[in-house]
């Protein structure tokens, strides 16, 4: 599937590395747009999955122009451009944006926002996005979800990480609570963050991703999409985000990241 993307800067020459390196992509540039208005009246009659965004623009700022195309395109891909670090609470908080990046930007930086923009396309399909190379993330329907209950995030990434097997409640205590005794108190965390991702995907009325049973749970992997899961069912990882970093917010996966590591040197 090829991405219809827009730019949308009042400086659209600080635009053409993105125009470069969409030639090599999988990504159709179908306008460039120095005025918010213009881009937003082409969004209300033409198809867009990606728009890359100035934050700062004359008429109708970044953020504005951003939630105005969420309410146009559901799922569209939204990336923010900006020589201003100050706008990425609002960019990330308000609009829910998928990516911010600092200009001036490299070459790296630039193919690390299409490649993202390329990965993030695959929501157009499965509701659930897991990211698992670098830091571990859940998008579902686009949205970057942010996780109140920590334990809960973790407790999803170990049922990600066991590829859709079985994942005991001992199992689960020995490394989401390594330095706690296995007594009543920490089985009671356990169901917890049980009940908080049971109650996550029931909100997005999502009842085939996360299943619980007594004393276990798992994830049902077909109906995720996963930069890992696209490895192990025969994606070429050199293809891929992976750069030596997995599930970097927890030391657990180390084991796994160790065999990704692995596959990456036989490939290279």
């Amino acid at each position: 599937m090829r991405i219809k993307t827009i730019l949308v800067d009042d400086e659209l020459c600080s635009m053409r590395q993105f125009e470069r390196e969409m030639d090599e992509r999988d990504i159709d540039l179908v306008g460039t747009f120095d005025q918010s208005p213009d881009a937003l009246l082409y969004a209300q009659t033409h198809p867009v999955d990606c728009a890359l965004l100035d934050v700062k623009m004359p008429d109708i700022d970044g953020i504005t122009l951003g939630r105005k195309l969420r309410e146009i395109h559901k799922n569209i891909i939204i990336i923010y451009v900006s020589a201003y670090e100050k706008y990425l609470h609002d960019a990330m908080f308000c609009v829910k944006a998928d990516y911010f990046i600092l200009k001036p930007y490299c070459a790296e930086e630039v193919a690390d926002v299409l490649d993202r923009a390329q990965y993030l396309s695959g929501r157009l399909g499965k509701r659930v996005i897991v990211r698992t190379f670098g830091d571990f993330d859940v998008f579902i329907d686009g949205k970057f979800v942010e996780f109140t209950n920590q334990k809960a995030k973790e407790l999803f990434a170990l049922c990600i990480d066991k590829e859709g097997g079985e994942v005991t409640m001992k199992k689960a205590i020995d490394l989401l609570w390594e330095d706690r005794s296995y007594d009543e108190r920490v089985k009671c965390l356990y169901r917890k963050s049980v009940i908080y991702l049971r109650s996550l995907f029931q909100k997005y009325q999502i009842d085939n991703v996360f299943v619980s049973a007594r004393g276990s749970c798992h994830v049902n992997r077909q109906e995720v999409k996963c930069d890992f899961y696209d490895v192990i069912d025969g994606k070429d990882i050199k293809d891929t985000l992976f750069d030596g970093r997995y599930m970097t917010n927890y030391s657990w996966g180390e084991e796994t990241c160790g065999k990704l590591d692995r596959m990456a040197e036989d490939v290279f």
